[in-house]
């Protein structure tokens, strides 16, 4: 499927510029990574693809997205860069957006990036996106309860713990929140967000 309108999306906030990465851009993205997102001795992810990083994968995991992408089934990864610096990525999903109109987010931050309010403004870009530009009905995520800096940009925004389960990244069981947003109890952003592009973008993600 051609997805080239997908590069001409572009969401901007006071501090950041969040757009789909090339594949030059991709290999930057990987130093990032490989720079570190998490202390060692933690597993943020559902999958701990930090665990085995390499470029190869990594790059094919990306260029995946893109090649299988479907109205139907899609993932967004955009990179985000603060202040021109890339720094990580703020990816959201959907199955099937055309009928649950639910779309699920996740992020990572390089570690030197953390701390400065990031992770809140790069969410706040693609629910902005979501609710404004896809007319989404609900945008979801996921914590592990541990992970007091997911939670906490959730709580900002306006989540609510929907589910509990347990998940097993490294093979210990541990204790995962479900979270989700509604339309109707989203504030909207309390700084300007611009999107860029969307309209040539809505029948990709099954929004047309």
């Amino acid at each position: 499927m051609n997805v080239e309108p997908l590069y001409g999306l572009r969401i901007r906030t006071p501090r950041l510029e969040l757009r789909l990465p090339t594949d030059a851009e991709l290999v930057e993205l990987y130093e990032v990574a490989a720079g570190g997102v998490h202390p060692d001795e933690e597993m943020p992810f559902a999958v701990a693809w930090t665990d085995d990083l390499a470029l190869a994968p990594f790059l094919a995991y990306h260029r995946a997205s893109r090649e299988t992408w479907s109205p139907e089934s899609w993932k967004f990864d955009l990179g985000t860069w603060l202040d021109g610096t890339l720094v990580g990525v703020q990816g959201i999903g959907a199955d099937d957006f055309a009928r649950t109109r639910t779309i699920a987010t996740g992020s990572w931050l390089g570690a030197r990036f953390q701390g400065r309010g990031v992770g809140t403004e790069m969410r706040t870009a693609v629910v902005e996106l979501a609710f404004r530009e896809l007319a989404a009905v609900a945008v979801t995520s996921s914590a592990f309860e541990f992970n007091r800096a997911s939670r906490g940009v959730s709580e900002k925004l306006g989540y609510r713990i929907v589910g509990r389960d347990t998940l097993s990244p490294r093979g210990t069981p541990m204790p995962h929140l479900q979270l989700r947003l509604e339309r109707e109890d989203w504030a909207g952003a309390p700084f300007a967000v611009e999107i860029e592009g969307a309209d040539a973008c809505l029948r990709l993600f099954g929004a047309g």
